[in-house]
């Protein structure tokens, strides 16, 4: 829905550098709704005259054309301020309001020496409007969501009877509005019965959600107003919440991905019990957390008034896909779908962390030279370390990258084996041990003399090797 927004007509006084009696001005045109107002503003252009000059401005039907200097003030047939003497300035506003639907009105602006100009204003229909949170005609809650904000605004309408504009509701009186509903079982309106203040243009009530199904508000319209074609009412859809889980998403074999469940409104009293259940536990198993062992179905507690959980995702298997359900009592089953991969171990220098995603996400092969140097001076001050991590392996290009790394399952640890090239250039532990729940794994690179070598990691028992990442070169200096 577009913005409902407020115009404002200048009536430029219009003079030559040097005032002159014979100076002319115009007062534009103006549309304005039955029982509703709008503003346009007096003002001299250049200088103002050497001495205070009055401007009056007169309906030419009072009957059908009121004016005020404010908003929140009755009509009267006409209105008179003072301009001071030479003061750059602008007059106060004038308030147009309109008391017919249809058919055009003059008004009447006189100034001093310079003479009358007359304005014309188009008197249109005018309707209470109807909007839901977003300013959308419909929109979707829960039973037990927080209130949604329900807005009537007072609006100007065109000959096809849809909103040109918001004005506000004539100065000098207030208007008793009442909202509809159509389904009190859906939800109920905290104040069905509201009162827009001459001089506003917009109320609100609030939408308390009760109970599955549709609610349409409509606003009925006072005396004197139209309802509109568009946003003459709005529905508040009640429906069932839902629970989002991880989704779409790739686990290594022996490895695990914490994530987390998010409910589609606050769990309710009491709190309220989520039951995961893997569609092929010979594959795939969950658990509350990332310590405890996965089994096919597990049980997550979401705290009453709170939304989210951790769970995990533990793979035992390192190909296809397998799917897992989220139920819980009050919210609809959701279904998700995870992939299966092969797991490895890759290696690199401390500083440089693991590969960065473009390792995988782009086709093209990468340059897996990510060597790194230093020398034996600054490594007596700054201790420098290689770390090992686990990762799955993408199932395209079978690379691993920092956003592939992903921790040991509960109940899995591995031992992983370091080859050094050149065991007097420098050294590092022979082995290096992943504990079950983690990542990643640290050992010290101790250079021992100028020259270069290579530490590579080997593939352990139960994983695969990686297209990149396997090795870190490294030169020694002084």
């Amino acid at each position: 829905m577009r913005y409902i927004l407020i115009t404002t007509a200048a009536l430029l006084v219009t003079a030559s550098d040097s005032w002159s009696a014979d100076a002319s001005f115009t007062a534009p045109n103006a549309t304005v709704g039955r029982n509703l107002e709008t503003p346009v503003t007096v003002r001299l252009p250049n200088a103002n005259p050497q001495a205070a000059m009055t401007v009056t401005v007169a309906s030419d039907d009072p009957k059908r054309l009121l004016l005020s200097d404010g908003p929140e003030k009755a009509g009267s047939a006409k209105v008179s301020f003072t301009i001071q003497p030479n003061k750059f300035q602008a007059a106060p506003e004038v308030w147009l309001q309109g008391l017919a639907s249809s058919g055009s009105v003059t008004y009447t602006i006189s100034a001093g020496d310079m003479g009358t100009a007359k304005g014309t204003v188009t008197l249109a229909p005018s309707a209470i409007v109807i909007t839901g949170p977003f300013r959308a005609p419909k929109f979707s809650t829960t039973p037990r969501s927080a209130p949604a904000q329900i807005t009537v605004t007072s609006a100007v309408l065109d000959k096809d009877g849809k909103v040109m504009d918001g004005q506000f509701l004539a100065g000098g009186s207030d208007l008793e509005l009442t909202i509809d509903s159509s389904n009190a079982g859906a939800g109920k309106l905290r104040d069905p019965k509201l009162v827009l203040h001459g001089g506003s243009m917009t109320a609100a009530s609030y939408f308390d959600p009760a109970g599955e199904g549709e609610a349409t508000l409509i606003p009925v319209q006072p005396r004197g107003f139209t309802a509109a074609k568009e946003y003459a009412s709005v529905v508040a859809v009640v429906a069932k919440p839902g629970i989002a889980i991880v989704d779409d998403v790739v686990i290594g074999k022996d490895l695990q991905l914490i994530g987390t469940l998010c409910l589609g409104e606050p769990a309710p009293k009491g709190g309220v019990e989520v039951t995961l259940t893997s569609s092929d536990a010979a594959k795939l198993v969950l658990s509350p957390g990332g310590d405890v062992p996965g089994s096919g179905s597990a049980k997550i507690k979401v705290p009453e008034g709170e939304l989210i959980a951790h769970i995990s995702l533990q793979a035992l298997a390192d190909s296809g896909d397998v799917t897992y359900e989220a139920t819980a009592p009050g919210f609809r089953t959701r279904v998700a779908k995870v992939g299966l991969a092969r797991s490895g171990v890759i290696v690199a220098y401390d500083p440089y962390g693991p590969p960065d995603e473009a390792t995988v996400l782009r086709k093209s092969e990468i340059a897996d030279e990510r060597s790194f140097q230093v020398s034996m001076a600054e490594a007596e001050k700054h201790p420098v370390k290689l770390v090992v991590w686990t990762a799955h392996l993408d199932r395209e290009s079978g690379r691993a990258a920092d956003i592939t790394v992903q921790p040991l399952r509960p109940g899995v640890e591995t031992t992983v084996n370091l080859t050094n090239s050149d065991p007097a250039v420098a050294s590092v532990d022979s082995e290096v041990t992943i504990k079950a729940g983690s990542s990643h794994a640290v050992t010290k690179f101790v250079p021992r003399s100028k020259g270069k070598t290579v530490i590579s990691v080997d593939t352990p028992k139960g994983f695969s090797t990686p297209k990149n990442a396997t090795k870190v070169p490294a030169t020694v200096t002084d």
